[in-house]
């Protein structure tokens, strides 16, 4: 059995793996297996391929990665990602000394700027990435707390990833890294950032086309951010708070429509909510099958700054521009 075992989903953007198997390659940290999953056999050398037939979603092959792995640690990273030679090194030591926790690596951009270090949510359920675009050096030795650490480079224990039942399926594209960490912390787990270093050279899953790129991200983002905060908010936080839920998602379909003259965004936002809409019965499983299995909820989120308030998030916004999924 390995100490490590590396998942990469190489489903869209083939053309980059190369590179991350180069830099894997020049590794100083040797005890890992590298997983690939992907939709062709045309991939060889020294990994074990996972072969599906239909793309899934991130969540299904990152879930058929680990099915095939026997790492007692893991590590998914995205294949247009690009290691250091002592990435892996830095990342067994620190997470070896924080076994109970979900790691976020440091994830650098093309420009050398912070492309993610962790995130909280705002109320509603949006996403704010802290310190995006940032100087590297001034957050390196920032211990900060996070709520979810992005999938492009995220790492922890085997074990913690059985007790969580791995990624759910039902995230295609969108929240299935936010889901999974906001349950680990629900449960008392941490959700930790390492300054281990990962280069993020993305390509983006979508395709370059605006039109089709609106619809596609909008659709996914608000059909899964609907489905993860019904899903996992307590019955007490979440009541008070659907009358707003609903208000902003209307508000954004008028925007769409009266302001930005983008009808095809207003109609991906419906078929998000029809999708959500077949999804409540998923919902109402979940809810009572995990009722009495949190230790935390989210007033206690809130108070650790985990969670912050929608009217916050927007002057975050107003001043750096970094929410993925804002309306």
């Amino acid at each position: 059995m390995v100490k490590l075992s590396i998942i990469v989903v190489n489903v869209k953007g083939k053309e980059n793996l190369p590179r991350l198997i180069s830099s894997l390659n020049r590794s100083t940290y040797k005890d890992f297996e590298l997983i690939v999953v992907d939709d062709s056999n045309s991939i060889s050398g020294n990994l074990k391929l996972v072969n599906i037939t239909k793309d899934l979603g991130l969540a299904y092959c990152r879930n058929k990665g680990v099915e095939a792995s026997s790492g007692k640690f893991l590590l998914f990273l995205d294949n247009d990602t690009e290691l250091t030679e002592d990435t892996l090194e830095k990342f067994i030591s620190f997470i070896e000394k924080n076994t109970d926790s979900i790691v976020q690596l440091k994830l650098i951009r093309d420009d050398g700027r912070i492309d993610a270090a962790g995130g909280v949510i705002d109320e509603l359920g949006y996403p704010f990435e802290l310190f995006k675009g940032e100087d590297v050096k001034e957050i390196d030795e920032i211990d900060h707390n996070i709520l979810y650490a992005k999938g492009a480079a995220i790492g922890m224990s085997r074990e913690i990833f059985s007790e969580l039942n791995g990624f759910d399926n039902e995230y295609f594209y969108g929240y299935d890294e936010t889901d999974l960490c906001y349950r680990a912390i629900k449960k008392g787990k941490r959700i930790v950032y390492s300054s281990a270093t990962v280069f993020h050279h993305e390509h983006g899953s979508f395709s370059k086309f605006t039109k089709e790129r609106e619809k596609r991200l909008v659709y996914y983002l608000e059909s899964r951010r609907l489905y993860f905060i019904f899903k996992n908010f307590d019955s007490s936080f979440l009541i008070p708070r659907i009358h707003k839920i609903f208000f902003y998602f209307l508000g954004s379909i008028l925007i769409d429509i009266i302001y930005r003259k983008k009808s095809h965004m207003a109609l991906a936002r419906i078929r998000a909510l029809i999708w959500f809409i077949s999804r409540i019965h998923k919902i109402i499983i979940f809810r009572i099958n995990h009722r009495k299995s949190f230790l935390f909820n989210e007033n206690y989120l809130m108070k650790k700054g985990l969670i912050i308030k929608h009217k916050d998030l927007i002057k975050k916004v107003s001043t750096l521009s970094n929410v993925k999924n804002f309306p």
